[in-house]
């Protein structure tokens, strides 16, 4: 589980900007996350896939 799970993306985009890491269920679930708002732009999400099917997303927010 992640600590950025309980804050929202838009919450977030008022601090400054690092990389965050999520655990998201599944493929589909990453690239949802990531286009929620506020969108990442080029080159601020990075994808993993897991042995168990979930996917880390690490993202610039």
């Amino acid at each position: 589980m992640s600590d950025t799970e309980s804050v929202s993306k838009a919450s977030l985009a008022a601090a400054p900007k690092i990389w965050r890491h999520t655990i998201q269920a599944n493929p589909a679930a990453a690239v949802a996350f990531v286009n929620r708002a506020p969108a990442q732009q080029a080159g601020e999400a990075v994808f993993a896939n897991r042995p168990d099917g979930q996917v880390d997303v690490y993202y610039f927010l």
